[in-house]
């Protein structure tokens, strides 16, 4: 149906209205706005149909399940293809009169057009085809995800899964056709996470045990399929350590210009790399500082004669059984509920939340507590928290060291601060809700982890923790993750080596080597992915003083809150430039 002109729009608007209700007509600038909000849902609609078409394992993980049964074809061809749509999508996003819009759209507007340029940016310069092993070891965790899940029909979805995994080994094939020079520590976790995944392949089992368990041929076919992805795996693995391992010389380190355009155009930080790289190194110092502090707070003779790590030694180790250890985060995370509930500092989440065994072939690749937040764009929302307990096959003396200091009473209080209550799963509960499609959809890191980080802080001051020692590793955390940022930004803008950037988490946090190598490599993955926890915790405190201190005693903790949460996936300095409008519109109101 052609659209309305303007003025025929706004004179068949006029008929319709009383003459004395003059001022409720909408104005030519009003009417234009409509419209370009129109096209930008138009856009975005496309941009989806997108994503769906030529990149299906993506669009499940928005929550587009069109293409479930499809896995993303990585081949040169489809890079092409999917890059020129893109770019004909931001050429045509741009014909938007972005100023006629209102002022909360621009802000979606703004979030697409960043959305968008972060993906024709990485799609040119990432490489993943030739670069990253593990880009084609994907589809395994996705595959777990779509059973593990509670969306669309258990059915459908185990269909769906079993044709992915079907596609799976012809996805390791076109590896061994498009892998070039990839960074040696890349190619070593690829190695890792297939061999985990050879071991692990049993996980796959109950999660579709409730699709053949009736069907004997189903069954057959699954359990044929299954011999034919732990067969791709094992040539997968040979391939790296033979063809792939002797010629991996690249260099994963982002460089100046990479760096700055995430903090740019991902992140909309105004902040240059120096500058980024000097406010983590301030972090830091100031981290280590408070860290000394709270030892002396603990033990001042034990932190004067060795320091913060003598301290941390001599946190209590007590902890569940490993058996009890799930039952004791779902506890925790009631307790939570109910304590933050009481305070009236948050909302509540008003979603459900799995607590679940993470499967082994996950542990090379994810932290040992994850938070699995739901697809985006779902209209069902179940997430999901991921604990690595220790291997079955593991001696008794390794599960005692992995409980007591991954799960000792402490570090599960942090641990659900952190990642349920009122962290991470609060969050995504709440821009989750969000009624824009874009801003659901749009990945703002400095927000989501920020937040994460500012809720175990927000635990302290609200009387959650039953023990001053969770106050203590709360700050040994911090520590940890300025030392992040700061290799984060020392590594990618080629101030540091990876052996250098080993070396510095071993000499200031005193990490084992391996433990101190599986930091560089999260952080060579993912440029300003570090940065972003300290940032965002920075700036959601100075959010938070100057509503304090110009709204005084009418400030109201709860309500800043989930005002901050309810915008939604857009930049921070669009969240405070939006709470602010939304302030003065209160205050119109009250007046």
């Amino acid at each position: 149906m052609r659209l309305l002109t303007p003025l025929l729009l706004l004179g068949a608007l006029s008929l319709a209205v009383p003459a004395g209700a003059y001022e409720d007509t909408l104005t030519t600038e009003e009417i234009q706005g409509t419209l370009e909000n129109t096209k930008l849902n138009e856009v975005f609609s496309q941009y989806l149909a997108t994503v769906q078409m030529y990149d299906p394992e993506r669009a499940t993980r928005m929550g587009l399940h069109g293409a479930d049964a499809s896995l993303t074809e990585r081949s040169p061809e489809r890079v092409s293809k999917e890059l020129a749509a893109l770019k004909h999508l931001r050429d045509k996003l741009h014909e938007i009169a972005k100023d006629t819009m209102y002022a909360r759209l621009k802000v979606d507007y703004e979030t697409l057009d960043h959305m968008l340029e972060v993906d024709i940016y990485e799609m040119e310069n990432l490489g993943l085809l030739a670069n990253r092993p593990q880009y084609y070891l994907e589809p395994l965790f996705l595959v777990y995800q779509m059973m593990s899940k509670d969306y669309e029909d258990y059915n459908t979805r185990a269909a769906n899964a079993i044709s992915r995994l079907k596609a799976f080994p012809g996805v390791l094939q076109l590896a061994e056709r498009n892998l070039s020079r990839p960074p040696e520590i890349w190619t070593r976790q690829a190695i890792r996470q297939a061999n985990d995944a050879l071991d692990y392949v049993s996980d796959f089992v109950p999660v579709f045990h409730g699709y053949t368990r009736y069907d004997p041929v189903l069954k057959a076919q699954t359990d044929e399929t299954m011999e034919k992805v732990k067969a791709a795996l094992a040539r997968y693995s040979a391939f790296l350590e033979k063809d792939i391992l002797p010629n991996s010389d690249g260099d994963f380190r982002a460089g100046d210009y990479a760096y700055g355009f995430y903090l740019e155009r991902l992140h909309a930080l105004d902040m240059t790399p120096g500058a980024a790289y000097s406010y983590s190194k301030k972090s830091f110092k100031k981290a280590m500082k408070d860290l000394d502090s709270e030892a002396y707070n603990i033990d001042a003779m034990l932190a004067k004669d060795k320091g913060w790590k003598g301290v941390l030694d001599k946190l209590p180790k007590e902890h569940p059984p490993e058996g009890d250890v799930l039952k004791v985060f779902q506890d925790e995370m009631d307790r939570a509920y109910q304590h933050f509930d009481e305070h009236k500092v948050v909302e509540f989440p008003r979603q459900r939340l799995l607590i679940k065994r993470m499967p082994g072939f996950m542990a090379s690749v994810l932290p040992y507590v994850y938070y699995a937040p739901s697809f985006a764009l779902d209209d069902t929302r179940v997430s999901e928290l991921f604990v690595l307990l220790p291997p079955e096959k593991a001696s008794e003396t390794a599960k005692e060291k992995t409980l007591s200091s991954g799960f000792n009473y402490a570090q599960i209080e942090l641990l659900t601060a952190y990642s349920i209550m009122p962290g991470m799963h609060l969050r995504s509960f709440e821009a989750s809700s969000n009624a824009s499609r874009i801003r659901r959809a749009s990945r703002q890191p400095v927000v989501a982890n920020g937040w994460a980080c500012y809720a175990e802080l927000l635990a302290e001051e609200m009387g959650y923790y039953s023990s001053y020692w969770s106050r203590f590793l709360r700050c040994y955390v911090r520590a940890l993750r300025a030392a992040r940022a700061y290799a984060d930004a020392g590594l990618h803008l080629k101030k540091m080596t990876a052996a250098e950037a080993s070396v510095f988490f071993q000499d200031n946090l005193f990490l084992p080597k391996a433990q101190a190598d599986a930091e560089v490599l999260k952080l060579s993955l993912a440029p300003t992915e570090g940065f972003t926890y300290i940032i965002g915790m920075d700036r959601i405190l100075q959010m938070r003083n100057y509503y304090q201190r110009t709204e005084a005693k009418y400030f109201d903790l709860r309500r800043f809150h989930t005002l901050f949460l309810q915008m939604g996936e857009i930049p921070i300095d669009r969240i405070e430039e939006e709470m602010r409008r939304e302030k003065k519109e209160e205050k119109k109101i009250i007046r």
